[in-house]
């Protein structure tokens, strides 16, 4: 396997198990039953809890951000899963990984104090939101149905790279003779 067919699948593994993770918590909130995001808006503490306790305050409000947490979780998942549409859930998914991150921030009080672990300014939240920065800043996403269709338009239209390095090199040859 060559060290592009590597990184590929290592950044296909990467994306497709924050995928994994995004598709499950959707469907995990959508199937328990009178499940709502109230009590986890109303108690969240930090320097931007009076924020989270107003949009637990409105039962209309509480209502929209049930359905766009969890078919948000949902839609970002999948697609992160399938490889479409990459960038902008990973967009997506920042902004619900910082929302989350903030409802409930690993500093500022006790160093003990969270059930998930112990760790101080970095959570799970955090490294899946640096890695999905990554997704958008990187030229690379993996392989996935995206990468399909990339490929099938580029043989479609002769946009092949290796054309292009070909073609670079005959230029930079020619450029040397003259």
């Amino acid at each position: 396997m060559s060290k592009t067919g590597l990184k590929n699948t290592v950044i296909t593994i990467m994306r497709a198990a924050i995928g994994w993770h995004f598709f499950y918590e959707g469907l995990s909130k959508l199937f328990v039953e009178n499940w709502s995001a109230r009590s986890y808006l109303a108690n969240a503490t930090g320097f931007l809890s009076v924020f989270y306790h107003w949009l637990a305050s409105g039962e209309s409000l509480v209502k929209v951000i049930d359905i766009l947490n969890v078919y948000g979780l949902i839609l970002i998942g999948l697609a992160l899963s399938l490889g479409i549409f990459i960038r902008l859930a990973s967009a997506g998914g920042i902004l619900l990984l910082l929302l989350y991150y903030f409802a409930y921030p690993p500093f500022g009080t006790s160093l003990f104090g969270n059930m998930e672990g112990h760790f101080y300014i970095v959570n799970r939240n955090f490294i899946e939101a640096f890695l999905l920065l990554w997704f958008i800043l990187n030229k690379q996403t993996g392989y996935g149905i995206s990468h399909l269709f990339r490929k099938r338009t580029s043989k479609e239209f002769g946009d092949s790279d290796e054309a292009e390095v070909k073609n670079s090199r005959r230029e930079a040859l020619k450029n040397l003779a003259t």
